[in-house]
């Protein structure tokens, strides 16, 4: 099953990579149902920044073989295709820890929240997409190292109106 994520991922992050040149951004992404919903964004379409400069093919298949990281100013849309594509490498080791990534809401351009499933407790995982600081540096692992190790919980909160715990990276990853 964990292989389908990761296909279906790889697949959900050439798709924000590509409508996020277009204007458009992931808002929901749902891994069972292997549903993705775009929402169209206000202004002119913000260009790819990459940290290491772009590459010579910044296609589908050129994003598999050269490095396209995205800089720490990159837009969000661009932040967005590459956790997607980071957590596609990773899901299948996750599982093995038995942490399952069950999809992404991002109502808001600026964040996102994974939704992740660790053993039978159900999370919220808070990342920044624009306004980073820095360049967002392997989440896939940073997220399977961080719950395996059960370092998640000194950036856990909680709210009366969220449906799970929000462990929140935003200042972290």
């Amino acid at each position: 099953m964990a292989a389908l994520d990761s296909e279906f991922l790889t697949h959900a992050a050439e798709a924000a990579f590509d409508l996020g040149r277009s204007r458009f951004r992931v808002s929901a992404l749902t891994i069972a149902t292997r549903r993705i919903e775009f929402t169209e964004t206000d202004g002119p379409s913000a260009p790819p920044v990459y940290e290491e400069g772009e590459p010579p093919d910044s296609g589908p298949e050129g994003r598999r073989t050269y490095d396209w990281q995205p800089a720490a100013d990159a837009p969000a849309w661009m932040n967005m295709a590459w956790l997607l594509d980071d957590l596609a490498a990773w899901v299948d080791a996750m599982a093995e820890d038995h942490i399952t990534v069950t999809g992404i809401d991002a109502p808001e351009p600026d964040h996102c929240d994974v939704l992740v499933l660790d053993g039978d407790s159900r999370y919220r995982v808070r990342i920044a997409l624009a306004g980073r600081k820095s360049v967002l540096d392997f989440p896939g692992m940073y997220l399977r190292e961080l719950f395996a190790e059960g370092r998640y919980r000194p950036y856990l909160t909680t709210h009366p109106t969220w449906d799970r715990p929000v462990v929140d990276l935003r200042a972290v990853l």
